[in-house]
């Protein structure tokens, strides 16, 4: 869980970016992240640029995960949308679309559903893992249409969501 902890919060400093020169708040919300999908199944992130390295996790064919700005002897620094930081090799890797920084969030806790409408009466699609990342699209009062790094898109309560 620590370990978790501390992948996250570097990938928050990455996902911010670590800028020398003061920017703008303006240029700050306009600046763009990479999601990329993964082309092949079992495409291990490891925990160094090379295959030597020691295997972190792996992710199927057709996963996504966010280009962490940083490409070191082929391998391509990434973060998992469950928060899992580290290496793949980017032939494995694909753009996939675009995402403005101010738009990323993550799930502040465990389970909690996301819906196809703006109550938590409709229809609950599925649920976002702690810690899971999503691109917020609209807020409406209490509530935030998200779309998961996989696709899934519905409504979450805002109040579970922590900016990136």
């Amino acid at each position: 869980m620590k370990r978790r902890t501390i992948a996250l919060l570097l990938t928050v400093l990455l996902l911010l970016g670590t800028v020398v020169a003061p920017v703008g708040a303006s240029a700050a919300s306009k600046s763009k992240v990479r999601i990329l999908k993964v082309t092949v199944d079992g495409a291990r992130i490891r925990k160094g640029p090379s295959s030597a390295y020691d295997v972190v996790t792996s992710v199927r064919k057709g996963g996504r995960v966010v280009y962490l700005n940083s490409m070191k002897n082929s391998f391509a620094r990434v973060c998992t949308e469950y928060g899992t930081v580290g290496y793949m090799y980017k032939g494995f890797l694909k753009s996939y679309g675009l995402a403005y920084r101010s738009q990323m969030y993550y799930s502040s806790s465990g389970k909690v559903g996301v819906y196809k409408k703006t109550s938590t009466n409709s229809k609950r699609l599925t649920k976002l893992s702690k810690h899971q990342i999503v691109v917020v699209y609209q807020v409406k009062g209490n509530w935030a249409y998200i779309k998961t790094l996989g696709g899934t898109g519905g409504y979450v309560q805002k109040k579970y969501l922590k900016k990136i």
